[in-house]
């Protein structure tokens, strides 16, 4: 999706620049519309990385969160010298993707192989009703009912649902929550 709104902007940007004459006012509207567009953008992106209820408030705040997010992520040790309540949102919340990231390296998962169809069409029906690339989309859980009936939980950063999808990769059932 970022890649996609980096995409557009410049493509505006450049057809702007080469449908009217050179000007030194319309060349800094152009930047000035292409540097929107990327803040947008990565305002947009990071949403997901908030937990419910909580938004940092302000340019500190935000950037000790990014710090801890990154940190969690990586998998750094928690920064006690510079801790905040926005750097232990941030930690928690890479943590928690860190988590999700890795668990997709797994095929068998709590205990149950989820077939590939079947979780490639629940990842795509996430990917699609969240808004998100099929990348962030990370499968965290799974339950079997019957023979051919599976209950796998997504998870993109703090949102997750549940998807019940056959063998075959037919989705029947898609509902927000967790197992």
């Amino acid at each position: 999706m970022r890649s996609f709104l980096l995409g557009v902007s410049a493509m505006s940007v450049a057809l702007t620049m080469s449908t009217a004459p050179v000007r030194a006012d319309d060349e800094a509207a152009a930047i000035a519309g292409a540097i929107a567009i990327i803040g947008l953008a990565a305002l947009a992106h990071n949403k997901n990385h908030y937990q419910e209820g909580y938004r940092p408030n302000g340019e500190n705040e935000t950037a000790a969160f990014e710090r801890g997010y990154r940190d969690g992520l990586h998998n750094e040790p928690y920064d006690s010298r510079h801790s905040s309540t926005a750097y232990g949102q941030g930690f928690d919340a890479g943590q928690k993707e860190r988590s999700n990231r890795l668990a997709h390296k797994q095929r068998d998962i709590a205990g149950v192989k989820v077939p590939a169809a079947a979780a490639q069409s629940c990842v795509n029906e996430a990917s699609s009703s969240w808004g998100v690339g099929r990348h962030d989309v990370h499968i965290v859980n799974a339950g079997q009912e019957g023979a051919d009936n599976f209950y796998i939980e997504l998870a993109s950063g703090h949102r997750h649902v549940i998807c019940g999808s056959n063998s075959q990769g037919q989705v029947f059932n898609f509902r927000n929550g967790r197992m």
